[in-house]
C-alpha cells in the first residue's frame, strides 16, 4: 500500500451539493483522469492498492458530514463503496495509516477509530448485517473491502 500524495490526486466537482444530492466529482490520479462520477466535493486521502486505489472524500457540509469511500480500478470502474455517516453528527478524517499490507486506519468520527480492510478476492456480504453502525452501502452480495470500528486494546 501505498499513499498517493495530494498533489498527486486531483478532484474535480462537476456538480455543487442539493438538499436532495451530495456533490459530484470526477478524479485524476498521476494525471490520469478516471472517465467516473463520485460523491465528494474534497478529496482526504488516496491510497495505491496493487492496480487500485482507495480514495476518502467528504461532502463539506459542516453540519451533517459523511466520509465517502471508493475502491477504484485503473479501469474507470467503481469496484466498491461505503459511507460513513451519522445523523446529525460531523467527522473530521485523519489517515492513521497503513498497519498491514490490506490494513487502513482512519479517524472520522470523533470516539472512534476505524479500519478498512482490502480484500484480494471478493467475500460474500448479508446487506444490513455485515456492516458496523455508522456505514452505509448499496446493497450488494459481495464486498472488495470491509469497514469495522478498531476494537479498544
Amino acid at each position: 500500500m501505498k499513499i498517493i500524495k495530494n498533489y498527486d490526486v486531483n478532484l474535480k466537482v462537476i456538480s455543487e451539493a442539493t438538499e436532495t444530492q451530495a456533490p459530484k466529482s470526477e478524479v485524476t490520479i498521476k494525471g490520469t483522469k478516471l472517465k467516473l462520477i463520485i460523491s465528494g466535493f474534497y478529496l482526504e486521502a488516496c491510497i495505491q492498492y496493487d492496480e487500485r486505489y482507495l480514495v476518502f472524500t467528504t461532502d463539506g457540509c459542516p453540519f451533517e458530514e459523511s466520509l465517502n469511500i471508493y475502491l477504484l480500478s485503473g479501469d474507470n470502474e467503481i469496484i466498491d463503496s461505503a459511507t460513513a455517516f451519522c445523523p446529525y453528527g460531523t467527522g473530521s478524517f485523519q489517515l492513521l495509516g497503513t498497519t498491514d499490507p490490506d490494513l487502513v486506519q482512519f479517524k472520522f468520527f470523533i470516539d472512534k477509530d476505524w479500519q478498512i480492510k482490502i480484500f484480494k478476492s471478493n467475500r460474500i456480504n448479508i446487506p444490513y448485517i455485515s456492516e458496523s453502525s455508522g456505514v452505509w452501502r448499496k446493497i450488494k452480495f459481495c464486498r472488495s473491502f470491509g469497514v469495522s470500528e478498531v476494537s479498544a486494546q
